[in-house]
């Protein structure tokens, strides 16, 4: 490489205002820097992470070094790059908050605070003013000498006051502040020992020993016994470090370090798939396979009811792309789907997989990415995080349950996976299947006008019957004196289930105890000190919470506005569901999949096992017991509030009702039983309802597809939310009607409206509050163009979001 070579490198810091590349020289020893590397790079007085986006060749006068590179290879590949710079310039972000999603963690350095003596110390000044401290002062002083930069972890170790005293040294100058920089997401190892000497040398030396060399015989004894141990073991066996030192330097022992990848799906029970495929995922494969042979870029709509082996399909598909030694890409909605398809895939595919997804570890996904970059793995698997990762051959991306709205992203940057995954396919000249049993109105609308190719299973496997279904009005119930949340429809379902031994889903789209708190005397309800939002009652723990700021607050004996003791809770979560079940059903086994209980790593995983184990009877839970689960002996759902979502201000409440009935109620019947499902709902008439129990996408889409010409909607419209913030109720409304105004004087183009500002529908969260304005445009490429010439995603209380799922 020339020597005034230099490198383009994006910043990898967290803010809006920087999204241009900044130039550095790249030093002798670090020629083998190319695009698509990353770097650590003197950015100010930091030294920061920086992704190289380009070469060029021009003076070097005055320009700062490249400091190291952060791997031994280049990170990015050219699909890579180019989606990223795709997914900047289609969101609106920069290009460094684009970059960051292919990277586990975000970052390839962690950035600690640290302490160090400065170079110039006076000892002598140092030692007169620790003269009338304690001793442990001037330890820990010597200890910073020595050892800095240290960090406060480190610190606190010897100190329990460690705090007064780095307070005294930086007031003194003693010690000053140093960032330490660590590489995240290192490759992991374990440490092996095993015999250096023949058995027969090793038996003698242990025989030779003496008396009191216990450890090094338990050592030799053990390695006679086992051959190899792991620093797991020694400690089992209070083998100290030490003693296997002594044994190696004898050269009687060898000790070494052997990679690791972390896997918490490695021990994951494996789902062997039906090999016999049917006529219809035969002839859908038939579509398939030659396309994913052409190594040309296409895309597929594969439109499959509820049960009819759309996974089976996924696994044939992904087979040939593996055998043309291409990789390939398969996304589920949510977390708690993974398990199961993992399951499928392990047992097709062994150890070709990797899993990723946000609650896995740092370490966990680095692993995972490291054996994709290597070709150890070729699939992986996982949210939509997962489409990201570093694969560099490949053939195929698989986007199941397609329609979800999870595949948006509600932080920046705010991506939909699916418009992200067309883009990276087309890039790669690859294939994109999009399944469902319920496509998105926009997705089907593509398929119908030949942007997909549209592909049905309108059967499920060996013809086994879709479920039937009772729709309940709840209007009738309370008619009759019923005021359970358990309809007498739905409690005969379920005795007759459970007396049968089969399994039971109870579907409630809310979680907590009751979904408000009212004081009855004086209409009272209490809400969130920092969020425009009711607070939800948590019976276990008898405390109230919210859901968007997790704000806890005691139950108060007496309302806080009047005074009354007549406080009552209203509404129905998941915990009074169960409680209600329980008291039906008092010698069923009911588990609760929520928020909730799903907190910790694997809890998802878990507590599916454990229910398709027949360990429990009932699972009720939230909308992630609806999708994607494929438990043969579950014949009954039961759907609470069937028509939650109806009632919301939102052009897609209708769809989201439909898909989440369709999908609960395809968890029915999936074996050789007859299925069974009970809608509760007081609105029985609406067509999603209907057609949600007919299991007839066709007829709901010819409705809502009316209805969505009728009011310029997606499909036949293009929406960009944009929600300014603010701590200031007055100023938040002022600055919206401010950007409003400039909106409608810039934005002078066809087929386009500005709808507001309006309030958001939680007008407050975390004491912040949040005016919105909607766009309505047929034109999105010139749009996005002009907002981002007028540098409104720039500017901090600003929020844009291109194809908002929520526009509330």
């Amino acid at each position: 490489m020339p020597d005034n070579a230099t490198a383009q490198v994006i910043i990898n810091i967290p803010t809006r205002k920087i999204d241009k590349p900044f130039s550095y020289v790249i030093p002798a020893h670090l020629s083998a820097i190319t695009i698509g590397w990353r770097v650590l790079v003197p950015f100010g007085n930091r030294r920061v992470e920086g992704f190289v986006v380009g070469l060029e060749i021009e003076s070097t006068q005055g320009l700062k070094p490249i400091l190291e590179a952060l791997d031994n290879y280049p990170w990015f590949d050219n699909n890579m790059l180019a989606t990223a710079k795709w997914l900047s310039e289609y969101y609106l972000c920069s290009l460094a908050e684009a970059m960051r999603l292919f990277i586990p963690g975000q970052s390839g350095i962690k950035i600690q605070k640290s302490y160090q003596t400065p170079a110039e110390l006076d000892w002598e000044h140092a030692a007169i003013l620790l003269s009338k401290k304690p001793a442990e002062y001037r330890t820990i002083l010597t200890y910073i000498y020595e050892h800095g930069p240290v960090t406060l972890n480190n610190l606190t170790k010897l100190s329990s006051q460690i705090n007064p005293i780095i307070k005294f040294f930086l007031q003194h100058k003693l010690i000053i502040t140093a960032n330490s920089i660590n590489k995240r997401g290192q490759a992991a190892s374990l440490t092996v020992i095993n015999l250096a000497v023949s058995r027969e040398v090793a038996a003698d030396t242990e025989k030779a020993l003496p008396k009191n060399n216990t450890a090094q015989r338990r050592l030799l004894q053990a390695l006679l016994h086992t051959q190899e141990l792991t620093t797991v073991e020694l400690r089992r066996l209070a083998i100290a470090p030490n003693t296997v030192k002594k044994m190696a330097d004898q050269g009687l022992v060898t000790v070494r370090n052997v990679p690791v990848f972390r896997n918490s799906y490695a021990g994951l029970n494996r789902q062997a798939a039906n090999l016999s495929l049917t006529a219809e995922q035969l002839q859908v494969l038939q579509e398939l396979i030659p396309a994913i042979r052409n190594e040309r870029y296409s895309s597929f709509l594969l439109h499959g009811v509820t049960g009819s082996g759309k996974t089976q399909v996924y696994i044939q598909a992904v087979a040939e792309a593996r055998r043309l030694n291409k990789q390939a890409i398969v996304l589920v909605p949510e977390i708690a789907l993974t398990s199961q398809i993992i399951a499928r895939f392990q047992a097709a595919f062994d150890n070709d997989i990797v899993v990723i997804h946000s609650k896995l570890s740092v370490g966990e996904r680095y692993d995972a990415w490291r054996r994709l970059q290597t070709g150890q793995a070729g699939i992986v698997i996982g949210a939509r995080s997962a489409l990201f990762a570093p694969v560099n051959q490949l053939g195929l991306i698989i986007i199941d349950e397609e329609h979800e709205f999870t595949y948006k992203q509600e932080e920046a940057p705010r991506y939909h996976a699916r418009e992200v995954a067309l883009a990276r396919a087309k890039f790669a000249a690859a294939t994109v299947i999009l399944g469902s049993a319920t496509p998105s109105i926009e997705t089907y609308f593509q398929a119908l006008q030949g942007r997909h190719k549209l592909l049905s299973m309108k059967k499920r496997v060996d013809d086994a019957p879709m479920p039937s279904v009772t729709v309940v009005d709840m209007r009738q119930e309370l008619a009759q004196g019923r005021r359970s949340v358990i309809s007498l429809p739905l409690q005969d379902m379920l005795t007759e289930t459970l007396a049968k031994k089969e399994q039971a889903i109870i579907l409630l789209n809310r979680r907590g105890y009751s979904t408000f708190v009212l004081c009855r005397e004086c209409g009272h309800v209490l809400t969130c000190r920092h969020c425009d939002i009711s607070l939800v009652y948590h019976a276990p723990s008898k405390i109230l919470r919210c859901h968007y700021c997790q704000e806890k607050q005691a139950v108060p004996d007496v309302c806080p506005e009047c005074g009354s003791r007549y406080i009552k809770y209203f509404g129905t979560g998941t915990q009074k569901v169960e409680e209600a079940l329980k008291g039906l059903f008092p010698l069923a086994k009911i588990i609760r999949m929520d928020q909730d209980t799903t907190s910790r790593k694997m809890a998802h995983a878990k507590i599916l096992s454990a229910f398709a184990a027949g360990s429990y009877d009932i699972l009720l839970g939230t909308q992630m017991v609806a999708k994607g689960h494929d438990i043969s002996n579950v014949t009954a759902v039961g759907i609470i509030s069937a028509d939650t979502a109806l009632n919301l201000p939102d052009f897609r409440a209708a769809e989201k009702t439909f898909a989440l009935l369709t999908q609960a109620a395809g968890r029915a019947g999936r074996g050789s039983k007859t299925g069974r499902v009970v809608m509760q709902t007081y609105n029985p008439e609406h067509y999603a309802i209907i057609a949600g129990a007919e299991h007839n996408y066709s007829k709901f889409y010819q409705n809502e597809i009316g209805f969505r010409q009728q009011l310029c909607y997606p499909p036949y419209t293009s929406l960009i939310k944009i929600t300014v913030q603010s701590d200031n109720e007055l100023t938040v409304h002022r600055q919206a009607s401010q950007l409003a105004a400039e909106l409608t004087q810039k934005l002078s183009i066809a087929d386009t409206a500005i709808i507001g500002p309006f309030p958001a529908s939680v007008n407050k969260i975390k004491d912040i509050f949040r005016v919105n304005i909607l766009i309505k445009t047929q034109n999105l490429a010139a749009i996005t163009k002009e907002i981002y010439s007028m540098n409104i995603v720039s500017r901090n209380n600003v929020i844009v979001d291109i194809d908002p799922v929520n526009v509330l």
